[in-house]
């Protein structure tokens, strides 16, 4: 009984080492996601207010990207937190978002002002 308890004692210490820093990493990821999903809310409401300043359609096309970058943060997220959305359609959708996101930016860059 002995040798088992002193076999199996210092595994739990690896094993709990490594669910500590796998935790530490995910809650981690978690921040960082929720800081750039509230940085991007900020984002839009900052170019949408300037687009109701300046009434440049420019500024319409940045908005349109921020807001597409929101959605997409929120589709990966609830991909990541609930498993039937693991699919290959919802991977198909993101990056046909981040396409978007581009082209939306491409768009608010050489679109001449109106």
């Amino acid at each position: 009984m002995d040798m088992i308890f002193d076999m199996t004692f210092p595994l739990l210490f690896v094993h709990s080492g490594m669910l500590l820093e796998l935790d530490i990493f995910e809650s981690t990821e978690t921040i960082i996601l929720a800081i750039t999903g509230i940085f991007s809310l900020l984002l839009l409401g900052l170019s949408i207010s300037a687009y109701i300043k300046t009434r440049l359609n420019k500024i319409l096309f940045a908005a349109a990207a921020f807001a597409l970058f929101g959605i997409q943060l929120l589709i990966q997220s609830l991909e990541e937190n609930i498993e039937f959305l693991d699919t290959q359609f919802i991977s198909i959708i993101t990056s046909v978002m981040t396409l978007g996101i581009l082209v939306f930016f491409f768009l608010a860059i050489v679109k001449k002002s109106s």
